[in-house]
């Protein structure tokens, strides 16, 4: 795959089917997955509790992965901080007792559905593909915690890290926040609360397909609309279940591509899909980062969905998403 800075040409990636808005052809192992997830006949998210759709949506995604790979060291914990204890799940795979760069990592799930088992194996290919250790954050999620509770998690989260990296074994100059759709909404709004709070910044933010804008529409939303995996129904259903009220999304820390200066944020790479209906919002912040100063690299795949990363065995571009990750990782944390 050829990559672009946001200031060069788009990426190129080979497919079939129908074309999209840019002349992209959606990829057959993405047109395989959506074909699956229909034959399945899940009912609509607001057709079914909470609780089943957390359950469908694991479980799909189980039959949709790569096997899982092993590595060295997996534990879960439970962080007690601010009167919260936010479970999370550490991986490491690099031998002795040396501090390792860190990778914290925030699962998507539209802020609903997710957690640390959805991403598992993203997180093991991570870790083990990178040298880095990688730390999976399970945060509040809606209805019961509506928004900003994901984000004080987030945030609170990021506290105990860099208070803890000494017993975690981790570097904490060599920090990288990361995370998946709803997931890297939380990776970049704790990377503003950061830089607002004065504290050491992260050296790197990983962002795939990442949610920057609840507050406006955007054409890839009303392009991809429906039959394309996450659908502006979802949309609206998860931001039903996050939001109290409209106002809310206008809320930087819901909204990151609305505050006021994104300067000073850490080196960034976003990875966006051509068929995703948050491609617009994924690379217009991409576009401000860059505006902003911020060294940014935007790679899209044009001919996938939403959420491809993380249906590996399905969709072989996935370990092309998460080797430009483990590259860039290993580039800025082992380069002599």
């Amino acid at each position: 795959m050829k990559q672009f800075d946001v200031n060069a040409e788009n990426s190129a990636a080979a497919g079939t089917a129908k074309p999209g808005a840019d002349g992209a052809q959606l990829d057959a192992s993405a047109q395989a997955l959506l074909e699956f997830v229909r034959q399945q006949g899940n009912a609509p998210l607001d057709e079914v509790t909470v609780e089943v759709a957390r359950e469908q949506s694991n479980a799909l995604r189980a039959k949709l992965q790569p096997l899982s790979p092993s590595v060295l060291r997996v534990e879960d914990g439970v962080m007690a901080a601010a009167d919260q204890r936010i479970p999370y799940r550490f991986y490491r795979d690099v031998p002795g007792d040396q501090p390792v760069p860190l990778v914290v990592f925030f699962h998507g799930g539209g802020f609903v559905l997710g957690d640390l088992d959805s991403h598992d194996i993203v997180c093991r290919l991570l870790c083990k593909d990178s040298g880095c250790a990688v730390l999976s954050v399970d945060y509040r999620r809606a209805p019961e915690h509506k928004f900003p509770a994901a984000v004080d998690d987030a945030v609170t989260a990021m506290g105990w890290v860099m208070r803890n990296t000494g017993a975690l074994g981790v570097d904490p100059g060599r920090l990288a926040l990361a995370g998946d759709s709803a997931g890297a909404n939380l990776a970049t709004v704790v990377a503003l609360s950061m830089k607002e709070a004065g504290e050491p910044a992260a050296a790197l933010q990983l962002l795939l397909y990442p949610v920057t804008d609840q507050a406006r529409d955007y054409d890839s939303k009303q392009r991809y609309a429906a039959g394309y995996g996450l659908s502006l129904a979802a949309i609206n259903y998860y931001a039903r279940q996050y939001f109290s009220n409209e106002a809310d999304k206008r809320d930087w820390r819901a909204s990151p591509i609305l505050h006021k200066n994104l300067a000073g944020l850490p080196e960034t790479l976003i990875i966006t899909a051509g068929f995703d209906p948050l491609v617009d919002e994924g690379e217009a912040y991409a576009l401000r980062l860059a505006a902003a100063g911020v060294r940014t690299t935007l790679k899209r795949f044009p001919g996938q969905i939403h959420g491809f990363v993380s249906r590996g065995g399905v969709i072989p571009q996935a370990q092309e998403a998460l080797d430009e990750m483990t590259l860039l990782l290993r580039d800025r944390f082992f380069a002599d």
